[in-house]
This record gives C-alpha cells, sequence and structure tokens, in this order.
C-alpha cells in the first residue's frame, strides 16, 4: 500500500511538473507569435489572460517558482510548503543562516549517537541552548554564535569578520598540545584551545571545516596560555 501511494504520489508530481512546463513554453510561444487559435484556449489563458506586461513578468516568476518547487518536491518527497520553508532558511554554507544551525544540530545530533564523542556532543549541545557556542569558518574568515533553529524565540546571531587564515595556522595556534606534539584531549575527547581555556572541536559541518569552541555550562574558560607553543 505504501509502495502504491508514493508512485501515485510521484506520478503526479510529475504530470504536474509536465504541464506547467508545457504552459510555460507554450506562453513563451504565445507572446513571440501573438497568434490567437486553439491555443489561447488553453490553460496558459486560465493562469495569464487579462494580464499587462508587468503582470505577465510576475506570473512568469510565480511559475517558475512553483516549477522549482515541483522539482523538489519529485526530488525528495518533500511537500511544496516543506520546499518553501527550506528556500526561506537559506544556504548551509552560510554561517548564519537557519539552514547552517539546522545542520550544525543534526552533526551534534549525530556525535551523540557516537560512544566516543558523545559526551562532547552533549556538551556543545547544552552550549547552543546557553549561546556560549562560537563557529569559526578561519578560512573565510568568519565567526558567529550558534543558536537553536528549533526554538521559535531564539535570536538569531550575526556572522562578524574574523582573521583569515589557513587551517593549519590556525590549529597551530589554538589548540594546545603535549610534549611529544600531540594535541591534548579532555575527558570528552574535545581539544582544548590554548588561547580561550575553552573546549574546542575541529570537523566538517555538510561540505566545510569548521572550528567550534565553547565554554561549559556552569563554568568559566581557564586563562589563556600566552606562551608560544610550536
Amino acid at each position: 500500500m505504501v509502495s502504491e501511494i508514493t508512485t501515485v504520489r510521484l506520478w503526479s508530481q510529475q504530470t504536474a511538473l509536465r504541464v506547467f512546463k508545457e504552459v510555460s513554453e507554450e506562453t513563451a510561444s504565445q507572446s513571440s507569435s501573438q497568434s490567437s487559435g486553439t491555443a489561447q484556449s488553453s490553460l496558459a489563458d486560465l493562469l495569464f489572460s487579462g494580464s499587462n506586461s508587468d503582470e505577465a513578468e510576475d506570473d512568469d516568476t510565480s511559475l517558475s517558482r512553483l516549477i522549482a518547487s515541483l522539482q523538489q518536491q519529485a526530488m525528495t518527497g518533500a511537500s511544496a510548503e516543506e520546499a518553501d520553508d527550506a528556500a526561506s532558511d537559506g544556504a548551509v554554507e552560510d554561517i548564519e543562516s537557519k539552514a547552517f544551525m539546522k545542520a550544525l544540530v543534526a552533526k551534534l545530533e549525530e556525535l551523540k549517537a557516537a560512544s566516543g564523542t558523545s559526551a562532547m556532543a552533549e556538551a556543545m549541545l547544552k552550549a547552543v541552548e546557553a549561546g556560549t557556542l562560537t563557529v569559526t569558518d578561519a578560512a573565510a574568515g568568519e565567526t558567529v554564535k550558534a543558536w537553536n533553529p528549533a526554538d521559535a524565540d531564539a535570536k538569531a546571531s550575526e556572522k562578524t569578520a574574523a582573521a583569515t587564515t589557513d587551517w593549519t595556522s590556525f590549529l597551530k595556534q589554538h589548540l594546545t598540545r603535549e610534549g611529544n606534539g600531540l594535541y591534548v584531549r579532555n575527558d570528552d575527547s574535545s581539544h582544548q584551545d590554548r588561547l580561550t581555556g575553552e573546549s574546542a572541536y575541529f570537523g566538517m559541518i555538510g561540505e566545510t571545516y569548521y572550528y567550534l569552541s565553547w565554554t561549559k555550562a556552569g563554568e568559566a574558560g581557564a586563562a589563556p596560555d600566552t606562551t608560544a607553543n610550536v
């Protein structure tokens, strides 16, 4: 039964997409030829009749958006409303967007599910709620305070400029290392930020590397280590 419903839904989406594409192509053809035949009594007339040029452009834009929404729906099974919501979230590559924060929380939930990183991820999720988790993209020279995208009352943070540097130099500068050159790890598997005393994690969110640093709930950062660590 589920398979049949899925098949019907996909067929409906594909049919709707085909119809709207035909309408769009037919409308463009009618505009160039100014013909008045049977084609003018088609579905295109129901969408575009009686409109001036500005209105027609608006209709074309709306139709293009609808086609894009139907394409997204056909590929992912998401509803048009869900596709619109996803579009309004922004791009995952933008660290101040809701889409990025959703990807961040999803990454932390993934880490929480793994035994080796569960405690660290739990601490980061608490830091997100407390507004004490900082996301840094050293390669792009951007930083932002993380916020919970599922919290309707959460206030989105704006990204700020940071020193742009390559990741090798950044990590050498920020992460505490032992005498043998290995980076120090806390009991929860997180690293230590040598400059701030905060806990830290370096990894990918989406297709980009980020540096996450946070103060654990109820704790202040340790005194920064100003000595050289090379």
